[in-house]
């Protein structure tokens, strides 16, 4: 039996990248890639079905992407309105 590719690694991949970019270089564009892979995990529990989204599944859809949704709006309006120290972001 063939394994299916997990739809949760490159959106942890991409929240990843965008937590190691915040906290050793540019605070708010680490946290603008953070909110567009929590936005491209709503973006993928929205439009692929349950067998294929893996780990993405929690509850029904609609909660899935309304919180995976409300995430990346919230950091990403976080990273715009937080000042940063520096200039940087």
């Amino acid at each position: 039996m063939r394994r299916r590719p997990d739809a949760l690694a490159p959106v942890v991949l991409v929240v990843a990248v965008g937590v190691a970019v915040a906290a050793l270089h540019h605070p708010q564009i680490g946290m603008y890639v953070a909110a567009g892979g929590l936005a491209a995990g709503a973006v993928l529990r929205l439009v692929l079905r349950e067998r294929d989204a893996g780990s993405l599944v929690v509850r029904i859809r609609r909660i899935d992407v309304v919180v995976l949704a409300g995430l990346a709006v919230a950091l990403g309006v976080l990273a715009a309105v937080t000042p940063f120290p520096g200039g940087s972001g």
